[in-house]
């Protein structure tokens, strides 16, 4: 979700964020990974290994350039003189957020203070151990954890016959994760490629779980996936915002066939499953003991 970071110069890539930034008057929140899929390293001629660390060099130079409107490079990844960047930016300071799924990216965004993108293949319970780990770090490095606004993304088909909702999203998830796994080559025994410890692990659970075959592993996603009924999404955001406090929802509806199934679902969601979605229990029950106690 978001820019490719280490396969794009990272002045181009302010270019194109200031302009955004300015056109969407500060609505503009721009989102970074680092990849994963070897071709995109391979024709853009960058280290996969080194994949991590560009995209934090990178990432930190476009956010502090957003603000001095100029940029320059002497690391060891990229190097180039002081040039001006234009244009100029409209917000007081860019909103961005990153996915993250492995604990270094988590624990780097959480020395950082900046934002986390949770992904959608995993469940309610290690949502709630990463926003676990997040809050430890970014507490001892003085941030105010209550003020990072963090975001959960998933895969959504709303229907009132929940098992339409369910199928017309597997047909859909079924050709994206063969095409998933197709276009990256680190889930292969015999993948060397160093960096990604942390997909190639995930992968052997799957392994271990039977979800390498299709079916099983598209079966698992919309169990943990707002598909189904309007009570059934409400059920599973629900409780994932309760598990990790996050209220910042954001809902992929590509899978939901043609362009009118898609509008459809949207419409659903928007009126029979976001209004129903409540604060985190653990926050209202702080508020009200703290109002007790006062």
């Amino acid at each position: 979700m978001g820019v490719v970071i280490p396969t794009e110069h990272p002045v181009r890539q302010l270019e194109d964020i200031l302009l955004l930034d300015q056109m969407s008057k500060g609505r503009f929140n721009f989102g970074g990974v680092r990849g994963l899929y070897h071709k995109d390293f391979r024709v853009f001629g960058v280290d996969m290994e080194q994949s991590r660390a560009i995209t934090q060099n990178f990432h930190q130079m476009i956010m502090e350039s957003a603000q001095t409107g100029c940029m320059s490079s002497d690391s060891e990844h990229i190097q180039f003189p002081k040039v001006d960047v234009y244009p100029k930016v409209y917000s007081k300071k860019v909103p961005t957020c990153m996915t993250a799924e492995s604990a270094s990216t988590t624990e780097w965004l959480a020395r950082q203070g900046l934002p986390m993108v949770l992904s959608w293949i995993i469940d309610t319970s290690e949502k709630k151990a990463q926003m676990e780990l997040y809050n430890e770090i970014a507490t001892e490095h003085g941030h105010d954890i209550s003020k990072i606004d963090h975001c959960m993304a998933y895969i959504c088909s709303v229907d009132d016959d929940g098992d339409k909702a369910q199928e017309v999203c597997r047909e859909f998830l079924k050709n994206w994760y063969d095409s998933y796994v197709n276009a990256t080559n680190i889930f292969n025994d015999s993948n060397q490629t160093r960096g990604y410890d942390y997909h190639k692990g995930q992968w052997r659970d799957f392994v271990l779980q039977g979800h390498t075959n299709t079916n099983r592993r598209v079966d698992y996603s919309n169990s943990i996936n707002p598909v189904g009924t309007p009570e059934q999404c409400i059920e599973i955001i629900q409780r994932d915002i309760d598990a990790t406090g996050i209220t910042n929802i954001t809902c992929g509806f590509e899978a939901n066939g043609t362009e009118e199934e898609i509008i459809a679902s949207m419409k659903l969601f928007m009126t029979q499953v976001a209004p129903f979605l409540k604060e985190p229990s653990k926050i209202k029950k702080r508020f009200a003991q703290s109002s007790v106690e006062d």
